[in-house]
């Protein structure tokens, strides 16, 4: 048993969480299945937890990116937007351009799951394309806001980095508070406080996470619980509070296991790929499992098992790809 300390998330620590965060942006996507079948979420109230859970795959993924902007003692601006050119500008306006073509050619072969791009006004075209920053995602690959985001919150580190760093506790904490529990867009209040408090724990070079059992056990039943007893969005957004608490606390817990800490850098570098190509697989899945299956406990099988299914045949095609098209591979993938 190692003797971290109960405020420092390690780099193997947060390598687990990102692999965790991934499985959760895939299960997430899987709840669809529900929504396809016209089934109220009164009737599976007890998958709210789980639900929850899976929510916290861009809360967790947004503070980390934040929390190592920070976390060294100097950083240069250019030299990071340089960076992120490489690693988030380029694989966005990529899959961007090739998600378009596949919802254009889809709406023409299977009207029925796409839109009718040609009833597309200009402004249509942008909405689709890259939404409304801080207010909405692009509707032909909605992931991807995850990626718009963290481009113009890189572009905007420059006056952001200095006011942060410059914030007491007492303010910060409450001003993000306002935010997160305000009726702002969900884009926003993910994307703004899980950001902004990830740079502030790198200032400070820790993160509040939790060590013994028992304390991270109690955040996932709080987190569990809260959406089963409490219907709303605000019994919601306190789950995703505790749950996001809890996927960092158990990530760092983790690393006292060296065989977790071997799998996790050994899927790491599939993580971001996963991210960009589990959308249509988990969706088209679930759509054709909607129109089959009208059984509530059969798709509660399909819910929770189509997740591992499709992170297999991503890996599978992540493979193959790589080793075929390498260059291409690390152009669409941003050098990972």
């Amino acid at each position: 048993m190692n003797n971290k300390s109960i405020t420092t998330l390690s780099s193997d620590g947060a390598t687990v969480a990102k692999i965790i965060a991934t499985f959760c942006v895939v299960l997430v996507h899987s709840f669809k299945l529900f929504d396809y079948m016209s089934i109220d979420d009164s009737v599976i109230f007890y998958l709210r937890g789980i639900h929850s859970f899976a929510s916290c795959s861009v809360p967790v993924f947004f503070f980390l990116s934040g929390y190592f902007l920070t976390l060294k003692d100097h950083w240069d601006y250019q030299e990071n937007l340089k960076k992120k050119f490489k690693s988030l500008v380029i694989p966005y306006c990529l899959f961007m351009t090739i998600y378009a073509v596949i919802s254009c050619l889809g709406a023409l072969i299977v009207p029925a799951f796409f839109d009718d791009f040609r009833k597309f006004s200009v402004s249509d075209w942008l909405i689709h394309l890259v939404g409304i920053p801080f207010v909405s995602g692009p509707r032909y690959y909605g992931p991807l806001w995850f990626v718009r985001e963290l481009i113009i919150f890189n572009v905007l580190a420059i006056g952001l980095v200095p006011i942060v760093k410059k914030l007491s506790v007492y303010i910060l904490i409450p001003a993000m508070m306002v935010i997160y529990f305000s009726p702002l867009p969900q884009v926003t209040r993910y994307s703004t406080v899980f950001f902004i408090l990830g740079m502030y724990c790198g200032f400070k070079k820790k993160i509040p996470i939790l060590h013994k059992c028992i304390h991270i056990s109690f955040l996932f039943v709080i987190g569990f619980m809260v959406p089963i007893i409490i219907e709303g969005g605000i019994s919601w957004r306190i789950s995703i509070l505790f749950m996001t608490w809890f996927i960092l606390s158990v990530s760092e817990k983790l690393t006292c296991r060296d065989k977790i800490i071997i799998i996790a850098k050994k899927a790491i570098p599939f993580s971001f790929p996963i991210y960009l190509l589990h959308e249509y697989p988990i969706t088209t899945s679930m759509r054709l499992l909607a129109l089959w299956n009208h059984s509530i406990p059969i798709a509660i099988i399909a819910f929770l098992s189509f997740p591992v299914i499709v992170i297999f045949v991503c890996i599978v095609l992540i493979i193959i790809w790589k080793r075929l098209l390498p260059r291409t591979f690390l152009l669409f993938t941003g050098g990972r």
